[in-house]
C-alpha cells in the first residue's frame, strides 16, 4: 500500500535513514574500526585517521544500500512492500541523489585518509554498484561479491592506521559469516526473487541445497572460529565470548532453520545473525586487547 511521500525535512530525514539501514550501517562503522584494532590498538582505531575511516567506509556501504533498493523495487513490492521506496515515502529521483551525496563524500574522505583508502573506496563504489545492478541476481555471485566487500571493511581499517598485520582471520571468520548470512536472506526471500528473475539457490535448486550449502559455510566458520585462541594470537576473553556468542548463534541458525522453513523464520535469522556479527566483533576486539 502507498504511503504519503516524506515533505519535511524531519521526515525524510527518518526515511533517507531508513533506506541507508541503520543496523548494518552500525555494523560497517564498527568493523571498520576492529580493523584498526586488530593491527594496532584501540587508541588508532580511534585516532583521527581510524574514525574518519570508519565514516568513510560507511557512507560507501550505506550508499550500497540505497542503489540496492532502487534496483529491487519490482522484489521488494513482493519481499518488503513497506521499504521507503515501494511504499511511495520516498522516490527514485531522491534515493539517487543520496546515493551519489553519500559516494562523493565516502571517496572524498577515503582519499583524505590515505591513498590506499581513497582507491579501495573508488573500486567498492564500482562493485556495489555492479552487485545491485547485475551480480544480485546471477546465482551464488551475488553472494560472493557482498560478502567479500563487507569483509573487506577490516581490510579498510587496517590500512588506515597503517598495515594488514594480523587483519586475514578476521576477515575470513566475516567472510563466511556474511555467507552464510546471504543464503539466509535468499532463503527468506525466495518468492520475491523467482517473481523478479533473481537466480539465487533456492530459486533453481530448493531449499535443501541452499540449506545444505548454508550448513557448509556456517560449520567451517564455527570450526575455525577456534584458531586463533588455540594458536595464542587471541586470548581466553575471545574463546569465552565469541563460543557462547556467535557460534552459539550461528549453530542455531542451523538447527532453526532446518526445523523451520517460512518466510518469518528465515528473516528472524537473519537478523539475528547481525547480533551475531556484533559479538563476533566484541570477541575479537577483547581477544586482541587481553
Amino acid at each position: 500500500m502507498n504511503q504519503t511521500l516524506a515533505k519535511s525535512p524531519l521526515e525524510k530525514a527518518a526515511v533517507y535513514w531508513e533506506l541507508m539501514r541503520p543496523s548494518t550501517t552500525c555494523l560497517f562503522f564498527l568493523g571498520i574500526l576492529l580493523g584498526a584494532v586488530v593491527v594496532v590498538d584501540w587508541q588508532a582505531a580511534l585516532s583521527v585517521k581510524g574514525l574518519l575511516a570508519a565514516l568513510s567506509g560507511t557512507l560507501v556501504g550505506s550508499a550500497s544500500n540505497v542503489i540496492n533498493d532502487v534496483f529491487d523495487m519490482d522484489i521488494d513490492r513482493i519481499n518488503k512492500p513497506q521499504r521507503p521506496l515501494v511504499s511511495g515515502r520516498m522516490n527514485i529521483s531522491e534515493a539517487k541523489s543520496l546515493w551519489i551525496a553519500l559516494n562523493i563524500t565516502g571517496v572524498a574522505l577515503g582519499f583524505f585518509v590515505s591513498l590506499p583508502n581513497g582507491i579501495i573506496a573508488s573500486v567498492s563504489v564500482v562493485i556495489l554498484y555492479l552487485y545491485s545492478s547485475q551480480f544480485k541476481r546471477q546465482l551464488f555471485i551475488g553472494n560472493l561479491v557482498v560478502a567479500m566487500v563487507v569483509s573487506t571493511g577490516l581490510a579498510y581499517g587496517a590500512v588506515a592506521v597503517g598495515t594488514l598485520g594480523d587483519v586475514w582471520f578476521p576477515i575470513a571468520l566475516a567472510f563466511l559469516l556474511n555467507v552464510g548470512r546471504e543464503i539466509v536472506k535468499d532463503l527468506e526471500d525466495t518468492e520475491g526473487d523467482r517473481a523478479g528473475g533473481a537466480d539465487t539457490i533456492p530459486v533453481r535448486y530448493g531449499n535443501t541445497a541452499a540449506l545444505v550449502l548454508m550448513t557448509i559455510v556456517f560449520t567451517t566458520l564455527i570450526a575455525i572460529s577456534f584458531v586463533p585462541y588455540l594458536t595464542g594470537v587471541y586470548g581466553r576473553w575471545y574463546l569465552f565470548l565469541m563460543t557462547p556468542t556467535t557460534d552459539a548463534i550461528i549453530l542455531f541458525t542451523i538447527i532453526r532453520a532446518w526445523q523451520l522453513q517460512t518466510k518469518e523464520n528465515f528473516y528472524r535469522l537473519a537478523v539475528l545473525l547481525k547480533v551475531a556479527m556484533l559479538t563476533g566483533i566484541i570477541s575479537i576486539a577483547l581477544g586482541k586487547l587481553q
